[in-house]
């Protein structure tokens, strides 16, 4: 997804909407957990990137 169009998706909630992220495995499509622990960090990127915070332990089962 390009900047610009997640800026555009945004921009479609109010100040005081949360967004949530579904985390699903790739390789067999099962979901692992859901969060809203969303940070966007300039600090060690090249670019601004959004870190999304999940418990490791969910992902021990695909590993």
């Amino acid at each position: 997804m390009k900047a610009g169009d997640l800026i555009d998706l945004l921009m479609l909630y109010d100040n005081e909407d949360e967004v949530e992220i579904e985390i699903y495995e790739t390789g067999t499509g099962k979901y692992v957990h859901t969060t809203a622990a969303i940070q966007i960090v300039e600090e060690d990127a090249f670019v601004p990137t959004l870190r999304i915070d999940v418990e490791a332990g969910k992902f021990k089962k695909y590993l």
